[in-house]
């Protein structure tokens, strides 16, 4: 029997970011699972890519009166429905109502900072409805189940995974020589450069800079990303590290993101509140050791000494000390990461539907 699921999500396909990609890769096992999934995205246009099958996605809607009002237009048109996914907690209300109008399974994901900004007590509410929650880590597990009032064995960790583009690799010499970096090393940190996302420590690397250039003097930190915060980043990178310390590359494209990661030296990203980190993921996955943040959900993309190590993300003196260690340690062993690639995810998620829909379905109008 085909499960039919409608998606609400912020993102998926043809959309940017680590949500979406988590998005598309849930919904690509669940597909190759024998799901038929209609996605309904806030944000994204996926005009003109090629789609899983068993997989579709509306036009993007903006305004949250109108998605949901199309939502619920497009959910009684999709019928029978057996499962509603919530991609986000903000949709976590509006998925519940579907769920009991359609008499639906209703199983809604945790990502991180999403569950620990939004505490209103409709959200509340709306996430201890649920059937089914999965979690990216075990830290985002953790801080939910300390806030809401949900039986722990319906709380299950589903981290991202890392796809076989991201495997070790020969660094480009031309590459080198077109971003001008010189002999190194290269520090490498990739993500978002948004004012709401500045807990994940550029300006604690900036600062750090200084120091491991007197140890390092051909050092240099790559960051790829862009964002609402680049312009005040830049100058604060040249305030705290000098102008030829830092290069700002904006976005890289995901195809491009191999080889970046298997040039640089060791990834940094002393990030305070990641929900999981999946950038972590990838720079591992090609070989790069990788020091991260201690707390949220970091601890399990950087599970031990194999892949790298976590710092206090207000410890300059720790971070200057983890990453002149890391440099000399070689490259991530394989092994680490295989745990993390899509055809463990595939099956997780697989396992995970058949649990739901082995619950009983909804009665209509049921609390």
């Amino acid at each position: 029997m085909t499960v039919r699921i409608l998606a609400l999500v912020g993102d998926a396909f043809g959309a940017r970011g680590g949500i979406a990609r988590y998005n598309r890769d849930l919904f690509t096992a669940l597909a190759s699972a024998g799901a038929e999934i209609l996605v309904l995205p806030r944000l994204g246009d996926a005009a003109g890519i090629a789609l899983p099958d068993g997989v579709r996605q509306r036009p993007a809607m903006f305004g949250k009166l109108r998605f949901s009002l199309v939502s619920l237009w497009t959910a009684w048109h999709f019928r029978p429905v057996d499962v509603v996914f919530c991609g986000h907690v903000f949709m976590a209300p509006l998925a519940v109502l579907l769920a009991r109008l359609l008499g639906a399974r209703y199983w809604l994901q945790a990502h991180g900072t999403d569950i620990w900004n939004d505490r209103r007590s409709s959200v509340r509410r709306a996430i201890e409805a649920a059937d089914q929650v999965t979690t990216v880590s075990r830290g985002t597990r953790q801080r939910l189940l300390g806030w809401v009032d949900l039986a722990p064995e319906r709380v299950r960790v589903l981290p991202n995974t890392v796809d076989e583009r991201f495997v070790p690799g020969p660094a480009l010499p031309a590459l080198r020589e077109r971003l001008m970096l010189g002999a190194g090393p290269i520090l490498l940190t990739v993500g978002r450069l948004a004012a709401s996302e500045r807990y994940k420590g550029h300006e604690l690397i900036f600062a750090a800079l200084p120091a491991l250039r007197a140890r390092f003097p051909g050092l240099v930190h790559v960051v790829a990303g862009d964002g609402d915060d680049r312009a005040r980043l830049e100058a604060r990178a040249a305030e705290l590290a000098g102008d030829a310390a830092v290069r700002f590359l904006g976005y890289v494209p995901d195809e491009e993101l191999p080889d970046l990661y298997r040039l640089a030296d060791l990834f940094v990203m002393p990030s305070a509140e990641e929900g999981f980190g999946i950038v972590y993921l990838e720079a591992a996955a090609c070989g790069l050791r990788v020091i991260g943040g201690a707390g949220g959900g970091s601890g399990d993309a950087v599970p031990d000494a194999r892949v790298g190590e976590l710092v206090d993300p207000a410890d300059l003196t720790g971070l200057v000390e983890a990453v002149a260690r890391l440099l000399g340690q070689g490259r991530v062993d394989a092994a680490a990461i295989e745990p993390y690639r899509r055809p463990h995810f595939a099956a997780a998620a697989g396992l995970l539907l058949a649990r739901l829909m082995a619950q009983p379905r909804r009665m209509r109008g049921a609390a």
